[in-house]
Order: C-alpha cells, then sequence, then structure tokens
C-alpha cells in the first residue's frame, strides 16, 4: 500500500513538473499565469507531503480540549444538555442546505483564485501577487500549527468519542457524505478520502483563507460583498458539514490577520527604503 501510494505521489509531482514547465515556456504572457499560479503549486506539494511526516512529528493529539472550548463559548442548550453548533447542526439538516454548504466548501480554492486572478489580471494590480504568496505563508504556518497542537475536527469526535485518539483513524468526508448522496457524486468522499493529516483542525484554513480574501478585498476596494458573503458562508458550511468547530475559524481568522499584518509591515517598511533611496538620489 505505501508503494502504490508513493507511486501516486510521485505521479503527482511529475504532472505538476510538467505543467509548470509547459506554463513557463509557453510565452511571456502564459509565463505570468505560471509565476501567479507557483504558490498554489508549493502549497499542494506541502500539503500532501505532511502524510509522511505527520505521524512522527506532531505532538499529542487534542480531541476533548476543542470540544470543550466549543461547549463553553458556544454552547446550545438542547434540552438538559448543552451542544456544541456543530453538533445542533446535524439535528437540523436539509437538502437544500445540503448543497449549498456542499458547493461553498469545495470550492472556496477555485473562488480564492477566481478573486486574486480578477484583481491581478483583470484590474492590473501587480501588488495582488502578494496575495498568492500571503496565502502560501498563511497554510504553512496552519501546517505547523497542526504539528505542534494536533487536534481532532468534530466529525471525529462524533464518530470516536472524547477518549485518546485513534491515530490511525482514516479520513472521512463528514456531513460532505450528505452532499454525495445528495448528488449521486463521490466528492466528498474523493477530496478528503485523502486527506492528508485528520488532526488539522486547528486552525481552519477554509476559514482562515477566505476570510485573507475579505482583507485584501477591503484593502483593494474591490470584490468586498462578494468575498465576506463567501467568507460568511464557508464559516457556516464548515460547522453546518461538522468539519470544524468555531473555534477552529476563529484561530483561521486569527492566522490570517497575522499574516496579512506581517505581509502590510513588510510592504511598508520596503516603500520607506525605496522612498529614502529616492531621496538620496
Amino acid at each position: 500500500m505505501f508503494v502504490a501510494q508513493h507511486s501516486a505521489r510521485v505521479d503527482l509531482f511529475d504532472e505538476l513538473g510538467l505543467a509548470a514547465l509547459a506554463l513557463y515556456y509557453a510565452g511571456p504572457a502564459v509565463r505570468e499565469v505560471a509565476k501567479f499560479l507557483l504558490p498554489l503549486i508549493i502549497m499542494a506539494v506541502i500539503y500532501d507531503f505532511q502524510r509522511y511526516w505527520a505521524l512522527s512529528l506532531r505532538g499529542t493529539v487534542h480531541v476533548a480540549e476543542p470540544r470543550a472550548w466549543e461547549l463553553a463559548w458556544f454552547g446550545i442548550g438542547h434540552g438538559t444538555n448543552q451542544l456544541t453548533p456543530a453538533q445542533w447542526c446535524q439535528l437540523h439538516v436539509s437538502p437544500v442546505l445540503d448543497g449549498v454548504t456542499g458547493i461553498a466548501y469545495l470550492g472556496f480554492i477555485p473562488l480564492f483564485l477566481a478573486c486574486v486572478a480578477w484583481w491581478r489580471f483583470r484590474e492590473k494590480r501587480a501588488e495582488a501577487v502578494e496575495v498568492m504568496w500571503v496565502m502560501l505563508a498563511l497554510n504553512l504556518a496552519a501546517y505547523l500549527m497542526y504539528l505542534i497542537y494536533p487536534a481532532a475536527p468534530p466529525w471525529y469526535a462524533d464518530h470516536y468519542g472524547l477518549g485518546p485518539a485513534l491515530v490511525s483513524a482514516a479520513p472521512e468526508p463528514g456531513g460532505g457524505a450528505r452532499f454525495d448522496a445528495l448528488l449521486g457524486v463521490s466528492w466528498f468522499a474523493h477530496v478528503y478520502g485523502r486527506n492528508a493529516n485528520v488532526f488539522g483542525a486547528i486552525p481552519s484554513l477554509h476559514v482562515g483563507q477566505t476570510f485573507l480574501a475579505v482583507l485584501y478585498a477591503w484593502r483593494f476596494r474591490s470584490l468586498r460583498t462578494v468575498t465576506t458573503g463567501f467568507w460568511l458562508l464557508v464559516t457556516f458550511s464548515s460547522v453546518y458539514l461538522n468539519h470544524h468547530y468555531l473555534v477552529d475559524g476563529i484561530a483561521g481568522m486569527g492566522f490570517s490577520l497575522v499574516a496579512f499584518l506581517i505581509a502590510w509591515a513588510i510592504r511598508g517598511r520596503a516603500s520607506s527604503t525605496t522612498a529614502v533611496e529616492q531621496l538620496r538620489r
């Protein structure tokens, strides 16, 4: 099995490499697209490689603690019990919500890319390339956090309980299985069956990355309604589909804000340096 998985990974990297070379040598216009997509390609490779180091490098997996935080801060009364918002949502599902949230959750990267591509190629903002590199930095910081504080998603706690983590637990699509059943597809089963790290719940990159788009939309004064609406929908979807607690999403927003502010500071320092050099001339 390991050999087969390794072979599949090699095939993936070969395909990515060939695609990158084809884009780079296709001409100046297409080369700009390749440069634009480079952070995404790097992110995809490093994400996939998590399967090789997560088990040996990560700390103790936290299962009960994230749920305890969620209940303390966002618990919903249900009879004599307290439910997390994710648990409450599993009792109030509907086909319409399954469809809408499933599409939003699967489409968070394409919509993010569409927004950044609009800024870069439609509005001709050269600084939009920064958004892609900040997105990469956000993801890398999250991957590191998954090693420092590995946390179980709500679907895992519902399936396996709150005891010591079963580190060999297979990835599952959570509430996304309802979306697959609704449309007669296996999209969630396929995507989340290949999850490189089951215990990478805090921070939520779905929420964090869509929030990053909101931050840049307000900075660029463009696509504010689209990015804000989509961020709110993805945040709800992450809970409704039983993939994340609200605290995961808040952590994702925090990581996103820090990455945005660091980029802002670096940009400001670079601008100051350039201004000083111009004055000296």
